[in-house]
């Protein structure tokens, strides 16, 4: 309920008198270089956002380490709030990072958060590596926290709460999905119903797959609509 009350108030300042200090952080996928999400920085910029293209190592630093270094980062930055834009496993990266701001009480209101194909559920591909041992390794830690089991570690995250959130899903529009190994329609790498968490304020599903959600000017100015209105119409 507090941070609700304070979600209203934010609104209030930014649209009444817009000096709160506020800062979007961006934050690519699995494996990804930051520069995957420079189109969609470019437009934040663009649209006047104070933004962050943040930067994590993904494939090889476990989840929670990754989670507890952006904490960090966030509150030397003395913020009002923050919201976030992230792709694929950026969006477990936030919900990791749940643990250790949703009970520091000076943490800045998390204002809305954009999940571009996160695999909230698990990825449906990293079950396809689930049983191959001689991959584990190369893969690193975090291939395994993102299968599709109810008991994994994607699906044991915090959601987050008193927050807008909006989920922008990948899909071929058939039966058949872009990548053959998972059965029915799928982006590539997740189908679309392991991307929801149950509480989302928006969603939409596009006929993209899950790195041309990033790149296509489509879904480039859902995001952006979002992030300004809490919506993606």
């Amino acid at each position: 309920m507090k941070r609700l009350i304070l979600l209203i108030l934010f609104t209030s300042i930014i649209c009444y008198c817009g000096f709160a200090q506020y800062k979007v952080f961006l934050l690519h996928g699995y494996a990804n270089p930051k520069s995957i999400m420079r189109k969609i920085d470019k437009d934040l910029k663009k649209e006047g956002f104070n933004t962050e293209n943040y930067a994590y190592p993904g494939l090889y630093t476990d989840l929670d380490t990754i989670a507890q270094k952006l904490y960090l980062d966030i509150i030397k930055e003395n913020l009002d709030s923050v919201s976030f834009v992230t792709h694929s496993m950026g969006g477990l990266v936030v919900r990791a990072m749940l643990k250790y701001s949703d009970t520091d009480t000076a943490f800045p209101l998390i204002y809305r958060i954009v999940m571009i194909s996160p695999p909230n559920q698990g990825a449906d591909i990293a079950d396809f590596f689930k049983s191959k041992n001689m991959f584990h390794k190369l893969l690193g830690p975090n291939v395994k926290k993102m299968e599709t089991d109810s008991t994994s570690y994607a699906n044991q995250l915090p959601i987050p709460c008193n927050t807008e959130m909006g989920i922008i899903i990948g899909k071929r529009g058939k039966k058949k999905g872009y990548n053959l190994l998972i059965e029915g329609d799928n982006d590539g790498l997740i189908k679309p119903e392991h991307t929801l968490l149950g509480n989302e304020t928006d969603t939409i599903s596009l006929e993209l797959d899950h790195l041309a959600l990033v790149f296509r000017k489509k879904s480039r100015t859902k995001v952006i609509k979002f992030v300004k209105t809490g919506h993606f119409r």
